[in-house]
């Protein structure tokens, strides 16, 4: 049982050791990581954002032109049934 517990805890300062020495480490190799696909991300989100702009303004063209043509087929035969009087 104190061979168990002493096992225990050398397993544990070894680990505190090592995760000591490590974590700044690691850190400082993940922090420019980390920036690079942040900046990525947020161009790709701008980009579909602007793309989902693009989009909604055709659409909001189309339906103009299509209710202007309308407008322009319903002024056309009433000038046309005026004539025709």
């Amino acid at each position: 049982m104190l061979q168990n517990n002493l096992h225990r805890i050398i397993v544990g300062s070894v680990i505190v050791a090592a995760a000591s020495t490590l974590l700044p480490v690691a850190r400082d190799t993940l922090k420019p990581l980390v920036g690079q696909v942040s900046r990525q991300m947020r161009f790709l989100i701008v980009s579909a954002k602007e793309g989902i702009d693009d989009m909604i303004a055709e659409a909001k063209v189309e339906r103009m032109k299509r209710h202007l043509d309308h407008q322009f087929i319903i002024d056309y035969k009433e000038v046309v049934e005026e004539i025709a009087e």
